[in-house]
């Protein structure tokens, strides 16, 4: 969201070619390999962070956005492999959005915005009601401009990639958010903007020099036919958490198509602290689709999180990313356990193969400065034959 005011075992040889095509077109890389692991991409972290915390991020995170300068180079004196993207509006351009510039927070808004670049409905510029105009991503003084500002961007903050917000389909975001209105429902128009966002990613693909990672929502909107195909990635905002169950197949099974090509896909839940069971059902939702370049970030705000979770050891899938139905559940083996996940409206039971202990954390959230978490923060197992998944619940059993 914008800031205002202030590899792989087991998958197809084709989707490593396909990501390396990627990232190799200007000699880039991707974030640490999350094959055998759970891996955690966090959305911001502070400036300023004590040692022990920026220990605790370099070795527990992948990854973060919205970095200034002086905290990626400590980051990445830590853990060179910490893979920081710098944010941008992929189809705005923010009055009050600031972006990172060095160590600073700089205004998005220059001095002289020129007529062409503004997107036009009815003649008219378009102004969101988060504070940014709808830019028109195929005009070509438009386009060597956010560039150009996106390169220097990245050289001023030690960036590894670039983070495009907020881009997707305008309408996506509430038409009447927009001032003058845009179409609550219009597929031709829909559908020539998901062509103007593949012709803008392709283009910041070739011109941008890192990989570019975009913001594509929620990605439940059946009329949108954007596939995010030219990005490096996508971050999946809203992840899993409170959809109906179409949504979360539709959500997951787009996801899917990118993960395949070995795309980067970071899922980013919304949820409560103590909300255990939505913390589950997305962590599950996840391990179904984790590939050699996916994430999870249950949203904390700007601080360095952490939940008991992320860290169970499940080991390299036994089954490809996917979505198989078992006993009325989404089921996927690991090397050293079972995952599970019931999108549906009703509890459902699973009869396991054998007798396994079921996984339960317990505590989680802001990391103490002394970047050690508390000792309430813990995993409880318990032996189960069989278990029951209410609705939006998800398991993780262990061997």
């Amino acid at each position: 969201m914008p800031r205002a005011t202030s590899a792989r075992t087991g998958y197809p040889a084709a989707s490593v070619r396909a990501v390396a095509a990627v990232l190799a077109a200007a000699s880039l890389h991707a974030p640490a390999s999350t094959t055998g692991s759970i891996r955690v991409f966090s959305d911001q972290l502070p400036d300023g962070l004590p040692p022990a915390l920026l220990d605790f991020a370099a070795s527990h995170y992948a990854g973060a956005q919205k970095l200034g300068r002086m905290t990626t180079r400590e980051l990445k004196a830590r853990n060179p492999a910490f893979f920081a993207i710098q944010y941008r509006l992929g189809l705005g351009l923010g009055i009050r959005t600031e972006v990172r510039f060095g160590d600073a927070w700089r205004r998005e808004w220059p001095a002289h915005p020129r007529a062409e670049w503004f997107y036009r409905w009815h003649g008219r510029r378009v102004r969101q009601s988060w504070g940014w105009y709808l830019m028109n991503p195929d005009d070509a003084s438009w386009r060597r401009y956010w560039v150009g500002q996106v390169r220097r961007e990245v050289a001023t903050t030690d960036a590894d990639g670039v983070f495009m917000d907020s881009t997707s389909v305008p309408n996506e975001f509430g038409a009447t958010t927009f001032t003058p209105q845009l179409p609550a429902y219009d597929p031709p128009w829909e559908l020539a903007w998901s062509h103007k966002i593949e012709r803008w990613l392709a283009y910041t693909r070739k011109h941008v020099g890192k990989p570019v990672i975009v913001n594509a929502g929620s990605w439940v909107t059946t009329r949108d036919r954007t596939s995010y195909a030219a990005a490096a990635g996508v971050m999946v905002e809203g992840f899993a958490t409170g959809l109906a169950p179409a949504d979360w197949r539709l959500e997951l099974t787009r996801a899917l198509g990118l993960v395949w090509r070995d795309r980067i896909v970071i899922c980013q839940s919304y949820l409560a602290l103590d909300d255990v069971q939505a913390r589950m059902f997305d962590l599950a939702s996840y391990l179904l689709i984790k590939g050699a370049h996916t994430y999870v970030n249950f949203g904390e705000g700007i601080q360095v999180s952490w939940f008991p979770e992320y860290g169970i050891a499940l080991g390299r899938a036994l089954d490809p990313p996917g979505l198989r139905e078992q006993q009325g559940v989404y089921v996927r083996r690991f090397a050293q356990g079972l995952v599970l996940a019931n999108p549906g409206d009703s509890s459902v039971t699973y009869a396991l193969p054998a007798q396994m202990r079921l996984v339960t954390p317990s505590g989680g959230g802001a990391v103490p400065d002394s970047g050690v978490p508390p000792s309430s923060w813990q995993l409880h197992e318990t032996e189960v034959t069989s278990v029951t998944l209410p609705p939006r619940g998800g398991a993780v059993l262990l061997r």
